[in-house]
């Protein structure tokens, strides 16, 4: 068996890790790979990213790339929670859904509904850019394909018929710039193939939203990665002098009372638990500022190409996970180095410490916000 330079978040246990070789070690016995991949014309490519809306997010511009750049149908394989934005999407054939239960967030998916939704999948080539022994497995088990074509680092390298170079420590957005060369593409700087305009929404009519404004987003996926409204609503009430400030979310990033704090606060407009993700997506797209945590919405607001601050805590690479920076100083990342994130990001969804976002305070968010709006009016 090859040496495979894996990739594993801290927080794996060991245990887990020597199962995943061991089965790598099964399959690489069971399924001896031939000297070469098959060589036949792609026509039709299924692309499958099962995993949450920020990973989504982060490769659009690639995906875009690759429908300017080659004659291919793509079909855009993601979860449920992802296929409403996904649909949207203008440069994508089509999309199909799959839901893995191993990436539900707060709710319960079989794994005969997962099965069965992965045999509809039909492609000359399948690409899988997660890197997971999961996918890898049940991705070939169970779609049509010709090619299937992937990486090995999260285990099941014996499955795929195209290993792909894994660029680790590299931006995510470069994730598909593998596959480029497998399809031998030519390159092309990503930011001259993406535009605002190429992210969805849905336009929220009879509100007259004001010419400049910031949006405050409170919520993030993983606990680890939350600020506390507290920490918001004082950031909030000391920029709202200056600027209106619309604040969104979802009714589980803060309670009724915490609400209403907010929206006692003059100049203020409280949108949580009010627009669907696409009318949020609209308000992103009207805002001047854009001040959020690791989630989604700060990678959306970096594909509206908006000027970012994003708090960033110690559970994921920032280096690998930050929102992508289209110009010069758009994205403004804070982030505390504490021990426990091992540079590579502790990987943990829940932490009883959260020292990393702890360790930021209002008053150097609200002092860099000031900033950017003192910049912004000087540039007129």
């Amino acid at each position: 068996m090859k040496d495979i330079n894996y990739r594993f978040s801290p927080n794996v246990s060991p245990k887990t890790i020597s199962r995943v070789k061991k089965i790598d070690k099964l399959l690489d016995f069971i399924l001896p790979k031939p000297v070469q991949a098959p060589v036949i014309p792609i026509k039709t490519i299924a692309i499958t990213q099962l995993a949450h809306i920020g990973d989504l997010i982060l490769m659009l511009p690639a995906l875009k790339k690759i429908k300017m750049l080659g004659n291919y149908h793509i079909n855009l394989v993601v979860s449920s929670q992802n296929y409403l934005i996904a649909s949207k999407l203008t440069f994508i054939d089509s999309v199909s859904v799959v839901d893995a239960p191993y990436f539900a967030r707060g709710k319960k998916v079989s794994y005969f509904k997962f099965i069965s939704q992965l045999r509809k999948i039909k492609a000359d080539l399948v690409f899988d850019c997660r890197g997971d022994l999961r996918n890898n497995i049940f991705i070939k088990l169970f779609t049509k394909k010709k090619i299937f074509a992937g990486y090995n680092v999260g285990g099941g390298d014996a499955v795929l018929d195209v290993v792909l170079p894994y660029g680790h420590n590299k931006h995510i957005t470069g994730l598909l710039d593998p596959l480029f060369d497998f399809l031998s593409l030519p390159e092309v700087d990503l930011s001259s193939c993406w535009s605002p305009n190429n992210i969805p929404y849905e336009e929220i009519k009879g509100h007259v939203f004001p010419d400049e404004f910031i949006v405050v987003h409170l919520g993030a996926g993983a606990k680890s990665r939350q600020w506390g409204v507290k920490n918001f609503t004082e950031t909030i009430k000391a920029v709202s002098d200056f600027t209106p400030v619309y604040v969104l979310g979802i009714n589980a990033d803060a309670s009724e009372e915490e609400i209403q704090k907010l929206a006692n606060i003059p100049n203020v407009t409280v949108c949580i638990g009010k627009y669907s993700i696409l009318q949020s997506m609209y308000i992103l797209k009207h805002c001047s500022l854009f001040l959020g945590l690791d989630s989604g919405f700060s990678h959306i607001a970096a594909m509206f190409k908006k000027k970012v601050i994003v708090l960033f805590s110690g559970a994921a690479n920032q280096d690998v996970w930050k929102p992508f920076n289209f110009y010069n100083n758009q994205v403004t990342v804070v982030k505390r180095p504490v021990p426990c994130d091992f540079i590579t990001g502790c990987g943990k969804l829940v932490c009883a410490d959260n020292i990393c976002m702890k360790e930021i305070y209002p008053i150097e968010v609200i002092k860099l916000l000031q900033e950017h709006l003192e910049n912004k009016i000087s540039s007129f």
